[in-house]
């Protein structure tokens, strides 16, 4: 009984001890809790067992408990050591707790943020490629490393080589290295049958809005100058193949509708130069390089050298407008003149004239009396050029014809007698 008293005086004495010694402790936190550098001077590794030892609802104390026969000396070391005591940071679990949280919800945040920065570079966004040329596509492709895969058909509706629909819609994602699949216009079907409108009732704009709502690309619109018809009006509508009917005309048939632009009026900014003495071929090529209407005439000339320009119609430095007239006169170098051969008799007229190839023929005449001229084949003063044949055919007369007599002569002899009668008497001298 005695034992049991003692150890139950004993542990009270413990217990009372230490209620005492925590309340101290906790009045001595409240009031040194307002010094901040209190938490500076506690170790970590104290704070974590201060904070174990208050879970676990026990004082912790620097030195292990003393025995019961060494009360005294045991108190006074745990009022020594109470004095020692490191001090509890209370709000340590959520601070603790707080950063577990915070480094938790960074890795989250940068998991997502690598996650996104991956998914953005390895995917792109796509545009709205519709009634895009595909050229521009493929570029935007080959920029973003994305292929394509093309198929095409006619429309009505868009152009030619524009985009018609996309497999990924505008706004969505694609993968870098994925397909993109688009659907490309070839234009009008070529094959389709167009019937035609009577063009002589439509005015050029209204023909050409025509031809841009049928697609009809290759019928054109040609426009030419004309003298006759008002500027604007209908001139003709041709199909380039004529065994294909109106009524069978297709879109890819070759064909034009022409109208008028009026009378051509040209300014009068081209300048004339003189061309005495030029030569025809470099007029020639004035002409044709200014349009210019050009007339040539020829004429002898002893001073201007054969094929150069002797005079022109219209004055140098003067001004002519595109598709005017204008002549000039071409020189044909120095004229022989056909003399008046009456004037000659047939010996002169055979040898005073070199420059002429002169025939001189004799013959009967029963009004021309002998060794005057019956005739020549070009006029007298008639100038021939080096252009001109110079062949000229003189005739005189031998005078009234007669008739010998024959009598007495035998048949056969007669075709030998006429023969030597007459062919001699009808002599032609050429002379060249």
């Amino acid at each position: 009984m005695s034992d049991f008293l003692s150890k139950f005086n004993k542990d009270k004495y413990d217990d009372l001890v230490n209620e005492k010694e925590d309340k101290e402790i906790k009045d001595r936190k409240v009031n040194d809790k307002k010094a901040e550098n209190q938490e500076e001077k506690v170790p970590q590794q104290k704070h974590e067992e201060q904070a174990s030892a208050v879970e676990k609802g026990e004082t912790v104390h620097k030195h292990e408990p003393v025995p019961a026969s060494s009360s005294f000396s045991s108190r006074s070391n745990r009022r020594q050591d109470a004095e020692e005591e490191v001090e509890i940071d209370l709000d340590y679990r959520r601070k603790k707790k707080r950063r577990m949280w915070l480094l938790i919800s960074g890795a989250v945040l940068a998991c997502i943020l690598i996650f996104f920065i991956y998914y953005m570079l390895v995917h792109v966004k796509v545009e709205n490629f519709v009634d895009q040329p595909v050229t521009d596509v493929r570029a935007w492709a080959e920029e973003n490393n994305v292929e394509i895969e093309l198929e095409q058909e006619y429309s009505m509706e868009h152009d030619t080589n524009h985009v018609i629909s996309q497999s990924v819609p505008e706004g969505d994602k694609i993968k870098k290295g994925k397909t993109l699949q688009l659907t490309s216009s070839l234009g009008a079907d070529p094959e389709e049958v167009i019937p035609l409108v009577d063009f002589s009732e439509m005015s050029q704009e209204e023909a050409q809005i025509w031809i841009e709502e049928n697609k009809a690309e290759n019928l054109q619109i040609v426009t030419e100058y004309s003298d006759d018809i008002e500027a604007g009006s209908f001139i003709e509508f041709t199909i380039k193949d004529s065994n294909i009917d109106e009524s069978e005309y297709k879109r890819k048939d070759s064909a034009a509708v022409y109208y008028s632009r009026g009378e051509e009026v040209f300014e009068k900014n081209i300048t004339i130069p003189d061309f005495t003495g030029v030569s025809k071929e470099e007029v020639e090529k004035w002409a044709e390089t200014n349009e210019i209407e050009m007339t040539y005439e020829e004429a002898d000339s002893d001073s201007v050298e054969e094929g150069n320009i002797i005079s022109q119609s219209e004055t140098a430095d003067e001004k002519i407008a595109k598709r005017d007239e204008m002549e000039v006169v071409v020189s044909a170098g120095k004229a022989v003149v056909v003399p008046n051969f009456g004037e000659l008799n047939a010996e002169e007229a055979a040898m005073n004239y070199p420059d002429l190839h002169v025939t001189v023929k004799h013959a009967f005449h029963a009004d021309v009396a002998y060794g005057k001229l019956i005739s020549q084949s070009v006029e007298a003063d008639t100038k021939l050029t080096n252009k001109d044949e110079k062949n000229v055919t003189v005739t005189y007369s031998q005078g009234r014809p007669y008739l010998h007599d024959f009598r007495g002569q035998t048949e056969g002899d007669l075709p030998r007698l006429f023969y030597e009668e007459y062919h001699q008497k009808v002599r032609i001298l050429i002379i060249l």
